[in-house]
């Protein structure tokens, strides 16, 4: 069973590093509707006032690394740290605690995942906050990712992010965000 889930993990890093991982790897093209999604949909928010460098413990769990996750100052949660996912992506349960809507200009997006197509609610964070480091209106994937570690729920990715320098120090299990200058 353990192992099994590793790969169902395994298989679902690699489908996001693949899908939303366009800036690493720049010749792989994402599918259309997603690449429409994009485009039509304007950045996520700046960087919150107040933001510093943060330091924030991760989790090692089944192959990913798990880091705990303020939304709009309601709720916490844990995401995988994610950096090859185009979109953070949170359960529809996280959603309707945190009180996140579906976006009413861009509604809905279709993803590629381990099990196949599907389409997903957008929305937008109104914060996003880890450690001291926080965004604001930050876009967000709404759907239910199977299979995930207990206690997880999505992952965190680009669009919160694309406004910071991002390290991994796997060795002290630690994630550095640091807000860049832009």
């Amino acid at each position: 069973m353990g192992s099994s889930r590793f790969f169902i993990l395994l298989g679902l890093f690699i489908i996001g590093t693949v899908v939303g991982g366009q800036a690493l790897f720049s010749r792989v093209p994402l599918d259309q509707a997603l690449q429409q999604a994009r485009s039509g949909m304007s950045t996520s928010g700046n960087v919150t006032l107040g933001s510093e460098d943060s330091i924030i413990p991760m989790e090692r769990e089944g192959g990913v690394w798990i880091v705990q996750v303020e939304f709009n100052d309601l709720t916490e949660a844990k995401l995988i740290v994610d950096t090859g996912a185009t979109f953070t992506t949170i359960s529809e349960d996280l959603a309707f605690d945190a009180n996140i809507q579906s976006d009413r200009k861009n509604p809905t997006v279709n993803l590629i995942t381990a099990g196949g197509k599907v389409q997903a609610k957008m929305g937008i964070a109104s914060r996003i906050r880890v450690g001291y480091a926080g965004r604001d209106d930050v876009r967000v994937v709404i759907h239910t990712i199977p299979n995930l570690p207990e206690g997880t729920h999505g992952l965190l990715g680009l669009s919160f992010f694309d406004k910071f320098m991002v390290r991994l120090d796997h060795s002290q299990r630690q994630l550095y965000l640091t807000p860049k200058n832009s």
